[in-house]
């Protein structure tokens, strides 16, 4: 197996950090992070969105703008992405100053965006990550306001609207929308350089059907009270020139271990242990979707195998580069680096690192969109997947790329009583198709 070399951060933080304007239109010879920022002047990326995106750089460095931003304190012990609207809150357009106070309710992912407490797999495969306290992996799920205003302005919080919507439709830019991984941490398990909040957690449960058990979330869960790390984080950001929206992940610097060019399926990854890696664990024996044959203890809530999580390609980039971004893996090391040396080491974002971003050729006039899986112009990390988001999918060519399963084609739910929905901009947003699912029953 020939792949990329490990991400190097240290070797880079000589860089020198240039300055860039807020607007984040700009050509130079390396990718920093505008030292105008920090340590506490972080732009609004909603109003940045606005600016020149054409070169490799700008992307990146938007994406940690976005990054940046909301995980600035909003208050109340909150960060600010935390205090954005929920699938629920958008449901019944709730979303009010009221949230910033409440505690965060997580559930595990759900496949193709099914209702989030139907299932703890992975959307793709069903593989469930188990960290190596033997604890399963809870998602959040949130929006901006600014996306949010538009979402229930245009009705396009329930399934009825979703299906009236017109081809035509698109989100507006600027509007961000997140996806977060969150471990179970304690005394004897953490995760360095992770942002740590109390969140509420449904107890699992093996249920039984049609004589096969399986590990779900009860219909009815009971929910505790945990302490809980932001272990990998999206942000889908639409800025101008791209409806089909930046794809930005994040990860706590050294979760996993990056798969150096060269390694054998025999060979170990890596002689350091992680979070989510034993130390000496082979190439072979990582991203292993253990599901026919995992267990949970229902009392501990422990599962009984620990999934080996490796980070297959660095910087979200196939060996040899993106031909389409040739200074796609140089410019994410560069950007790294200069968050690295620029963000204060009090700052809950400083033990994180961009794991990469992709996106596609910008839009152009009498061009449609509708009904692609932007596979041929994928600009940036072309195989984009956060280690604890997309465990399972990294090495599959159907899936492993945030296109692969966020695209305009005709949405097709996983429950056959829910009728597929036509082929939209709109289709991007797992955000929305959730809701589209789980609004759908309402007035059939």
């Amino acid at each position: 197996m020939n792949l990329k070399e490990n991400l190097n951060l240290a070797g880079l933080l000589t860089l020198p950090a240039l300055f860039l304007s807020a607007t984040v239109s700009l050509a130079q010879a390396d990718c920093t992070l505008p030292s105008e920022w920090f340590p506490d002047s972080i732009p609004d990326p909603q109003k940045t969105a606005m600016g020149t995106f054409t070169e490799n750089c700008v992307f990146h460095q938007w994406s940690w703008n976005a990054f940046l931003w909301s995980m600035e304190e909003a208050g109340n012990g909150k960060l600010r992405f935390e205090t954005f609207p929920t699938q629920e809150q958008t449901i019944d357009a709730s979303f009010g100053t009221h949230y910033t106070t409440a505690m965060m309710t997580l559930a595990p992912r759900a496949a193709k965006a099914d209702h989030p407490i139907d299932s703890i797999a992975q959307a793709g495969t069903l593989g469930i990550l188990v960290a190596q306290n033997k604890r399963g992996i809870y998602y959040s799920q949130h929006v901006s306001p600014q996306m949010y205003d538009q979402i229930v302005k245009l009705d396009w919080n329930n399934a009825a609207g979703l299906t009236a919507a017109p081809d035509t439709a698109l989100f507006d830019v600027g509007n961000i929308e997140y996806k977060a991984a969150w471990a179970i941490v304690d005394d004897t398990f953490k995760v360095p350089g992770a942002y740590v909040t109390t969140a509420l957690i449904p107890e699992l449960a093996t249920v039984t059907k049609n004589g096969v058990p399986s590990v779900t979330v009860p219909e009815n869960p009971t929910f505790v009270q945990a302490q809980v790390a932001l272990i990998g984080f999206h942000v889908v950001g639409w800025v101008n020139g791209h409806t089909e929206a930046v794809w930005a992940s994040f990860s706590p610097i050294g979760i996993a271990p990056v798969v150096r060019q060269g390694t054998n399926s025999g060979d170990p990854v890596s002689d350091q242990s992680t979070p989510f890696y034993a130390a000496g664990t082979t190439l072979s024996d990582c991203n292993q979707q253990n599901v026919p044959v995992q267990t949970l203890n229902d009392t501990t809530q422990e599962f009984g195998i620990v999934t080996q999580v490796c980070q297959v390609y660095d910087a979200g980039t196939a060996p040899g580069g993106n031909p389409i971004s040739p200074d796609n893996v140089a410019n994410i090391n560069a950007v790294n680096a200069s968050a690295k040396a620029e963000i204060p080491g009090t700052s809950v974002a400083s033990g994180y690192f961009e794991v990469g971003a992709v996106w596609s050729f910008s839009d152009k006039p009498g061009v449609s969109k509708l009904n692609s899986t932007f596979q041929n112009a994928l600009v940036g990390s072309n195989v984009l997947s956060n280690p604890v988001i997309e465990t399972f999918t990294q090495t599959q060519n159907a899936q492993h790329n945030c296109f692969s399963c966020h695209n305009s084609l005709q949405f097709q739910p996983s429950d056959p009583k829910v009728a597929p929905l036509k082929p939209s901009m709109l289709n991007l947003s797992h955000f929305l198709m959730q809701i589209y699912v789980d609004t759908y029953n309402q007035g059939q």
